[in-house]
C-alpha cells in the first residue's frame, strides 16, 4: 500500500474530519501515534523486545523491584470449555519469579472496567494453578502459586474513579479485607493507572513530595505523547526519548499506518453499534416509562379521588397533619390495610374526646 492510497482511504473513511486529519499527520510523520493504540502499545511494551520498559513499569507501579520479565506469554487465555468467550490480553508476561503479569491498554472510559479487570486477573491466575514447561503437576500447590497481576492503563478515567475524590492516579488492589477488618495478600492484584489525572499532575506540577516522579512522567508520555511538555523533556530523559524514537520509526512502516487506520475503523464502528443500541433502548424505555408513568399516574388518580369523595378519610388526613404524621397520610394512600388501621386509630382518639 502506497501513500497516496491510505491517504485516499483516510479521506473516504466514514469517520469524523478531526479524526481523519489526526491519521493524516500520523502517517506524514507530523504526529506521533497514541501509545494506547492496541499496535503502538504492543511494541513499545514488547516482552521480548523491550522487557526493560515492562519492567520499569511493573517495578515502580507495584513498589517491587524484584519483578523482572522472563518472556513474552500467550495473549489468548486458556479457555475452561467450548462454550468459555475468548479473552484476548494486550502485553501479557512470565515473569522469572514465574508470576504472570499483563498490561492492559484502555483507549476509551469503560464503566465495567473493575469487572473485566477482575475477570482477566481470575483467568490468569488460573493459569498460574496449572503444570507448564517449567514446573510439574507435582510442584503445584495452594502454598506454592505465584502471583498474577494485572495493571490497567487508561487513558480516560471511567465516571467511578472520577467521582472518586482522591490526589493518588494509581489505585492498587493488593489486599483483601472483611468487614472485620482482617486482611489477606490476595494472589490476583489488580492496578488501576488514570493516565489522564497523571498528565494532569505532571502538566501543573501539582504532586506530592514522595511522587514517584520518573513513573508519573512515563505515564503523561503514554497518555499525550505529543504534548509540548512531554516533548522537552523526551530531549532530556533516554526512556522517554527512546519510546518516542520508536513510536516514530515504527508508524514508518506502511503496513502498520494500515494497522492503525483499520484499528480506528474498528472502534468507529464498535462504538457507532453501541451507541444506536443505546438509542434504541432509551427509546424503548422512554416508551415503556411513559406508560408506567400513566398507568401509576391513574392509580394515584383514583386512589386520590376516593379518599376526597370520603368524608372521613378527608377528615382522617386533616387529623394526621395536625398531629405532624404528614408520613401516614402518604403510607394510608398507598396502603389500603394501613389505612384501615388509621380509620380504627383516628374513630377511638375521637370517640374518647368526645
Amino acid at each position: 500500500m502506497n501513500e497516496k492510497s491510505i491517504f485516499t482511504l483516510i479521506r473516504e473513511a466514514p469517520l469524523p474530519d478531526s479524526q481523519k486529519l489526526k491519521l493524516e499527520s500520523i502517517v506524514r510523520g507530523e504526529e506521533l501515534a497514541s501509545v494506547c493504540r492496541d499496535s503502538i502499545a504492543k511494541h513499545v511494551f514488547s516482552p521480548d523486545l523491550h522487557p526493560e520498559r515492562m519492567n520499569f513499569i511493573l517495578q515502580h507501579t507495584m513498589n517491587r523491584m524484584d519483578l523482572n520479565v522472563s518472556h513474552s506469554a500467550s495473549n489468548e487465555t486458556y479457555l475452561q470449555n467450548v462454550y468459555a468467550k475468548k479473552m484476548i490480553t494486550d502485553v501479557p508476561a512470565w515473569l522469572k519469579d514465574h508470576s504472570l503479569a499483563d498490561l492492559e491498554f484502555q483507549i476509551r472510559p469503560q464503566e465495567f472496567i473493575f469487572n473485566r479487570a477482575d475477570v482477566y486477573a481470575s483467568n490468569m491466575l488460573l493459569l498460574q494453578y496449572s503444570a507448564d514447561e517449567a514446573r510439574s503437576r507435582e510442584e503445584i500447590d495452594f502454598d506454592t502459586i505465584h502471583d498474577s497481576i494485572i495493571i490497567v492503563l487508561m487513558a480516560k478515567s471511567p465516571k467511578a474513579f472520577k467521582e472518586f475524590k482522591s490526589d493518588r492516579y494509581i489505585h492498587r488492589f493488593v489486599k483483601a479485607r472483611a468487614d472485620s477488618g482482617l486482611e489477606f495478600q490476595m494472589l490476583k492484584q489488580m492496578v488501576f493507572v488514570e493516565l489522564d489525572k497523571a498528565l494532569e499532575m505532571y502538566i501543573s506540577g501539582e504532586y506530592n513530595e514522595d511522587e514517584d516522579v520518573e513513573l508519573l512522567k512515563l505515564f503523561a508520555l503514554i497518555a499525550d505523547i505529543n504534548n509540548e511538555k512531554i516533548k522537552e523533556e523526551a530531549d532530556k530523559n533516554r526512556l522517554l526519548r527512546d519510546i518516542r524514537e520508536d513510536v516514530y520509526k515504527f508508524t514508518r512502516d506502511k503496513e502498520v499506518q494500515q494497522m492503525i487506520y483499520a484499528e480506528d475503523i474498528a472502534l468507529s464502528d464498535y462504538y457507532s453499534s453501541i451507541n444506536a443500541a443505546r438509542r434504541e433502548a432509551q427509546a424503548e424505555g422512554r416508551v415503556e416509562g411513559r406508560a408506567q408513568g400513566l398507568a401509576e399516574g391513574r392509580a394515584e388518580g383514583r386512589a386520590e379521588g376516593r379518599a376526597e369523595g370520603r368524608t372521613d378519610i378527608v377528615a382522617l388526613n386533616k387529623w394526621l397533619f395536625e398531629q405532624g404524621r404528614e408520613s401516614d397520610v402518604r403510607k394510608g394512600t398507598e396502603d389500603p390495610a394501613y389505612l384501615d388501621s388509621l380509620l380504627k386509630e383516628f374513630n377511638v382518639c375521637n370517640s374518647i374526646t368526645e
